[in-house]
């Protein structure tokens, strides 16, 4: 008899266990995703985050999370050696009652773009694996990742070919933080100048006279035209790689820039432009851009872009892998239409294989400013 007793609370014992499982295992189970930063640029290793926790007296002792990650992202061991891409989106738990569990799998960023985490698989089971529960769990995260910056040293001959090219482009402009003396008003000075305490003290109209400043405008314009399939990619990812690199020197110079592309939004397709500025909050808008380009979708023709430029204040600054024969013409009328313009054409050795080098191939025509 107490065998049968012993027997009976036995199954009673597993098939409440069961049944206890079944319905409340993922009850107080709580789970989470998310990057330890918003923002990097190519080649910056960062975390992703983990943090499971169960809030319940019901002891889970085997729960596996799957997270899709980006192939992108290249995780890295204990070590700290690679391992395959996408290779830590599983991890597996052992969850005691009322315990949360937080870990950190460090990856290296290794493309430009916009990564997000949208949903996780949660799987568990009851104390003798005797049954599998799953469920979805949504996830909110982003990460948006910024082209590489060029070193300096290697841009540095193409910085001076281009200086040269465009302090003759920089526009005179009075400096109205520059106070420099007081003279007598004349017809072409305008009213918001005139200094009416020392215009009381001469009893005539008195102005005040600001020093001038070199304010230079300049339009970075990324041209993504197709290449044609054959072509690899890594040009054009040279391509924007460069135009960060130029847009973070001249904002630095104090130069008012601007960017335009023919390459579209990642997430929305939407065209992509920013206007003028000179503040690192505006650097910052210009390098979102750039890491939310896409060459996937269909581009408009950057020849049709250029037949549209009006504006003889701004210096055009084309960066362009493509010379197709309808390109090159614009480009030439453009330059006869008295519009200060210069071409850099990146190019890109075959042979080259890593996506992070620390040189950018390139080469500015001769003829290529006005």
């Amino acid at each position: 008899m107490p065998v049968i007793f012993l027997g009976i609370f036995v199954v009673s014992m597993l098939f409440l266990q069961g049944l206890a499982y079944k319905r409340w295992w993922d009850n107080g189970l709580s789970f989470s995703v998310r990057f330890s930063a918003k923002e990097a640029f190519e080649g910056d290793t960062l975390h992703l985050q983990e943090e499971i926790a169960n809030k319940k007296c019901l002891p889970l002792p085997w729960v596996n999370t799957r997270i899709k990650v980006p192939a992108e992202f290249t995780f890295l061991n204990s070590n700290g050696e690679p391992i395959s891409p996408g290779g830590k989106g599983n991890s597996l738990f052992a969850m005691m009652m009322y315990t949360a569990v937080r870990r950190k799998h460090p990856f290296i960023c290794t493309k430009r773009g916009v990564f997000q985490l949208k949903e996780a698989e949660i799987c568990g089971a009851d104390l003798l694996h005797t049954a599998q529960y799953r469920k979805d769990v949504p996830l909110r995260g982003e990460l948006t990742v910024f082209p590489r910056l060029i070193d300096f040293e290697a841009m540095a001959p193409l910085y001076k070919q281009l200086d040269s090219a465009m302090m003759s482009q920089k526009i005179i402009d009075p400096d109205p933080f520059e106070f420099r003396g007081i003279r007598e008003y004349q017809p072409t000075d305008a009213l918001k100048n005139v200094n009416f305490k020392a215009s009381a003290i001469a009893q005539t109209l008195m102005v005040n006279i600001h020093a001038p400043t070199m304010a230079q405008k300049l339009t970075l314009v990324l041209n993504l035209d197709s290449l044609g399939p054959w072509q690899s990619p890594e040009i054009y990812e040279q391509s924007i790689r460069l135009t960060a690199t130029l847009a973070q020197h001249y904002i630095d110079q104090g130069a008012n820039v601007s960017f335009v592309t023919n390459g579209r939004d990642c997430l929305t397709a939407v065209p992509l432009a920013v206007h003028g500025g000179t503040s690192d909050g505006h650097l910052y808008k210009i390098l979102e851009c750039l890491a939310r380009v896409s060459t996937s979708y269909q581009r408009a023709p950057m020849a049709e872009y250029m037949e549209q430029i009006v504006d003889r204040e701004q210096v055009y600054l084309f960066v362009s892998p493509y010379q197709g024969e309808a390109l090159t013409a614009a480009y030439e009328d453009l330059t006869h239409r008295g519009i200060s313009a210069i071409m850099v054409v990146p190019t890109f050795d075959k042979d080259i294989t890593a996506p992070c080098q620390s040189a950018v191939p390139w080469y500015c025509p001769t003829d290529a400013s006005v």
